[in-house]
């Protein structure tokens, strides 16, 4: 028998403060892991006046890194 499981994921990608906000870290402590690491990023580039770069969190690995700690067994398929 197979379980299904549905998982909502309000954005797949949210900015450093706004995950600050939602997981109740210090935002200078999320720059921190993100410098080190420790959270799935990727850079979003910006044109304008002046070229830049923000770093965006990426929420669906968190949610699947989180979901395969909670079950060492699960098998991920993608579509």
């Amino acid at each position: 028998m197979m379980t299904t499981i549905s998982i909502t994921i309000s954005a797949p990608y949210v900015t450093v403060d706004e995950f600050a906000r939602v997981s109740g870290m210090n935002p200078r402590t999320v720059k921190k892991y993100v410098h080190e690491g420790l959270l799935p990023t990727r850079k979003k580039k910006i044109t304008g006046k002046h070229d830049r770069s923000t770093t965006l969190i990426n929420m669906t690995a968190l949610t699947l890194e989180g979901a395969k700690a909670f079950n060492p067994e699960l098998n991920l398929m993608e579509q």
